[in-house]
């Protein structure tokens, strides 16, 4: 049985490659319905069969990238189509861009300005203690740990000097802009020129004085103030009303004219009031709006020190 079974096999085997030979491999591939076949392949199970582990762990992935032609594929791409298609602001948006950068320099910006007034409330705090030792007044002993807090102390010499420095600057600066376009619109309408000793005198005192009374009313600081960090209030503490703004306005040249000596009891005086706060029952203290105001970290760990010293 096993040798009739051999010679069987053998002459199938024959037969077969003789058939293989004869028909041509093109009119068999015309006579299948390919899609009658993939119509009947069902996928879900032939993916469920597959490894998709074992199968990536068999593709050599450096030699796949050494075959990867990437001039010619960057060649075959239409840049500029594709600039296109990208929407530039629904990108922005969807990634918050704009909202990081804002808030990073508003950060940045917040940072250096809380800086800036720290060295001046630490001039603040040397200046004071200065004083105190000369006059032989008790000096405040310091409490806190890092850096001390001192919204709501009163303002000394340095800060309010600063202060007032900014608010001379802006409202010159405003004045000349404001200057500059009037006599521009004069000249050409009218052939006159608004730049005379007087005029600008009385316009630039004018200016200052809608523009303190104008801040201190609305926002009981002025823009000079508020980029210090200071705001002024009543002597007890309270808010100012406008009548209170208007005095200390009108007061502040008194401060003035007799040689700035209406500046000194900032100095010395316990509250540091000038005298344009004496007369209009104000004071004027630290506030940094949503941050404490604080004294630089070094300041406030010798004045720790000091005051833990016998």
């Amino acid at each position: 049985m096993t040798r009739p079974a051999a010679v069987l096999g053998r002459l199938a085997g024959k037969v077969t490659g003789r058939v293989v030979e004869t028909v041509q491999p093109d009119i068999v591939l015309s006579h299948v319905d390919l899609d009658a076949q993939l119509a009947r392949i069902d996928l879900n199970r032939l993916l469920d069969r597959i490894d998709i582990e074992r199968l990536l762990d068999r593709v050599d992935v450096d030699r796949l990238l050494e075959r990867v032609d990437v001039d010619r594929l960057l060649e075959r791409v239409d840049v500029e189509k594709l600039v296109e298609r990208i929407d530039v602001g629904s990108l922005v948006r969807r990634a918050g861009l704009a909202g990081v950068v804002v808030e990073s320099q508003a950060r940045v910006a917040g940072s250096v300005l809380d800086l800036v007034r720290r060295q001046l409330a630490g001039l603040d705090a040397l200046l004071d203690r200065g004083v105190r030792r000369l006059l032989r007044r008790e000096v405040p002993i310091p409490t806190g740990n890092g850096r001390l807090t001192i919204t709501g102390h009163h303002a000394g010499a340095v800060s309010r000097a600063a202060a007032t420095a900014l608010d001379l600057l802006i409202i010159a600066t405003s004045f000349t802009v404001a200057l500059a376009g009037v006599n521009l619109l004069t000249n050409a309408f009218w052939g006159l020129s608004v730049r005379r000793p007087l005029p600008a005198t009385v316009g630039v005192a004018a200016l200052a004085v809608c523009y303190a009374i104008g801040f201190l009313t609305i926002a009981a600081r002025t823009p000079g103030q508020g980029i210090v960090g200071l705001r002024v209030i009543r002597s007890d503490g309270g808010t100012i009303h406008p009548g209170q703004a208007l005095r200390w306005v009108l007061a502040f040249p008194l401060s003035v004219v007799p040689l700035g000596l209406g500046f000194l009891p900032i100095v010395f005086h316990r509250e540091h009031r000038a005298l344009h706060d004496l007369l209009a029952g104000t004071a004027v203290v630290h506030d940094w709006g949503d941050r404490p105001a604080e004294l630089p970290g070094p300041l406030s760990a010798f004045l720790a020190r000091q005051a833990g010293s016998p």
